[in-house]
């Protein structure tokens, strides 16, 4: 009998950062099971020494603690949710020492790495939903969890803040609202009773926070070589500079490169051509807004490219003279192959363009560059169309010459 791979199940998992106020995690908590309908599988928790002595004391005493409260009151088993020490991440310095709160620039550093680190390792897992919370900790803690989602978060994930009640917000005997109100003694500095308050007339509000999901265009901003918090910060915005449509594309025959802004391709001869020759095309608005079919391509358009290339080298040679030119034995079978009505001639072309537009591809996708910078069809096979998206006007020669350089 054969046997079918099994899928994983999914997973729920709330992750808070947090500091000395653990009741957020409590009450976002209780915001997910009783208002949204989540079943949540796992709580994760970010936060220092301090935090961590406060959830130990407050949340996960099994007797006392309001965790266990709270599933004892909405008939959860607590042992379906994954909430323990193992789950809480303690921020630690830069040597391993473990943050007690989070006081300095080097402390707010550590913090974004390992905040940010954290949301990738969690989102990098397939069969997860994400659900985090930036209602607790200092305030840098919530603004690097919400940079972080908006690096690695998912269609799916969530990011939200929990509003509760002015009059119960502060208190730090409230942690959620039970299913048979209580009442809370309200006490002055003094430890005077002043008010009493009924859980009855709090309210618990989930907000979502909309946040820009940039997985999907971000390439390799964090790869696996330890770079920093502000290292992919920098990455990203060089990245999104590059969608920029007032970027010039700079083409330079001699050195047999393009580059955009910072960016640099070298390319071989032949990978030169074809990208210069779609440019000149590009450039001359021919076809259909310069994407041109093979056959719309002239012996004049192939001599003029040659010729624009030589020139940047120092002297100037026609179609004709292409034996001179070291490397370029290639347009011997090329030329003919365009110009031909041979269906075989005019296969042989088409392979010729396509595997040359591959590896100009993935030279532009090691360097991160858009697809506006790139080769790119359009049209069904047997009648596809090549060109490039730049803009004409953004499209720059380099004329620099051996003599000149």
């Amino acid at each position: 009998m054969s046997q079918h791979p099994t899928t994983a199940a999914p997973r729920h998992i709330l992750l808070c950062v947090a500091g000395l106020t653990p009741q957020i995690i409590t009450e976002t908590l209780y915001a997910l099971t009783q208002h949204h309908g989540v079943r949540l599988d796992e709580i994760r928790v970010i936060t220092t020494l301090s935090g961590r002595d406060r959830i130990r004391q407050t949340l996960l005493d099994p007797t006392h603690g309001h965790f266990f409260a709270f599933c004892r009151d909405y008939g959860l088993d607590p042992g379906s949710i994954l909430f323990d020490e193992t789950t809480i991440q303690l921020l630690h310095s830069t040597d391993g020492r473990l943050l007690p709160d989070i006081r300095s620039v080097e402390d707010n550093t550590c913090a974004a790495n390992q905040i940010c680190a954290m949301v990738r390792e969690l989102t990098r897992q397939p069969h997860t939903t994400l659900y985090a919370s930036a209602a607790g900790g200092r305030k840098t803690m919530s603004i690097y969890l919400t940079t972080a989602m908006q690096l690695f978060g998912r269609a799916q994930d969530r990011l939200s803040h929990v509003l509760v009640s002015e009059a119960f917000e502060t208190l730090p005997e409230f942690f959620y609202i039970p299913p048979t109100p209580r009442q809370i003694e309200v006490k002055d500095r003094t430890g005077q009773v002043v008010k009493h308050l009924s859980t009855a007339d709090a309210k618990i509000h989930l907000a979502d926070i909309p946040f820009i999901r940039l997985q999907g265009v971000r390439s390799a901003w964090w790869p696996d070589n330890g770079s920093s918090y502000s290292d992919v910060v920098q990455q990203a915005q060089d990245d999104l500079d590059l969608l920029d449509s007032g970027h010039t594309l700079r083409l330079d025959a001699r050195r047999k490169t393009l580059a955009v802004v910072n960016r640099t391709i070298t390319l071989a001869e032949r990978e030169l051509f074809i990208y210069a020759l779609l440019a000149y095309m590009r450039e001359t608005q021919r076809g259909a807004l310069g994407f041109v079919q093979l056959p719309e391509i002239t012996q004049a358009d192939l001599d003029t490219v040659f010729r624009r290339i030589t020139a940047a080298r120092g002297r100037e040679w026609g179609l004709e003279d292409y034996d001179n030119v070291p490397r370029f034995r290639f347009l011997q079978a090329l030329v003919p192959q365009l110009a031909s009505t041979r269906p075989t001639d005019r296969e042989h072309a088409t392979r010729t363009f396509s595997e040359t537009i591959s590896r100009i591809k993935r030279k532009c996708d090691a360097q991160r560059l858009p697809e506006r910078y790139q080769i790119t069809t359009s049209g069904e096979r047997g009648a596809l169309r090549y060109g490039i998206r730049m803009p004409p006007e953004r499209i720059v020669w380099e004329v620099r010459s051996e003599q000149g350089k």
